[in-house]
């Protein structure tokens, strides 16, 4: 069983080429609706980010949108050029730069959320919510799992034999 701590059957390897299918499939889909709205995946995420969190600091924002911090700097920069988005030094940290959105940013996230659950919606036809909640908890300890210092194997192979030479 994936969920466990003992090795998982003979396709566990396809696990990460199902991810990366799922979301590109997803992001396509919700990419077509974007483009009719001028946006894009990254803008969205943005948005959808401080929709939960209005207030996130930069490096935060880009380490849930899974991205670069120069790469979501530059969105923010195209969303606050457009006004949707406004930066503030953090409270107490004058290096940290926090980012919230703006009455117009808020108005389109609004505007935008009722398309996105409807995909979600699609997606999940056919699962029920127990499934579906079970999904959503085995993605998010996948992440965390991968995202955990030191717990790729093969990352501490290739450290230790680049030391090795």
């Amino acid at each position: 069983m994936y969920l466990s701590r003992e090795p998982a059957g003979p396709s566990a390897h396809l696990v990460p080429y199902l991810v990366s299918r799922t979301a590109g499939t997803l992001n396509r889909a919700w990419l077509e609706h974007l483009r009719e709205q001028g946006m894009t995946i990254a803008r969205w995420q943005v948005l959808a980010i401080l929709g939960e969190y209005d207030g996130a600091r930069l490096g935060e924002l880009a380490r849930l949108a899974g991205a670069e911090q120069s790469v979501t700097s530059r969105v923010v920069d195209q969303m606050e050029r457009d006004r949707l988005v406004r930066r503030r030094t953090a409270a107490g940290d004058g290096r940290a730069v926090e980012v919230l959105l703006t009455r117009s940013g808020r108005a389109l996230f609004h505007r935008l959320l009722p398309a996105a659950e409807g995909l979600v919606t699609s997606a999940l036809r056919g699962i029920d919510e127990a499934t579906a909640q079970t999904l959503m908890g085995a993605l998010t300890t996948i992440m965390a799992n991968i995202e955990e210092p030191g717990a790729l194997p093969y990352r501490a192979r290739a450290g230790s034999l680049a030391h090795a030479e």
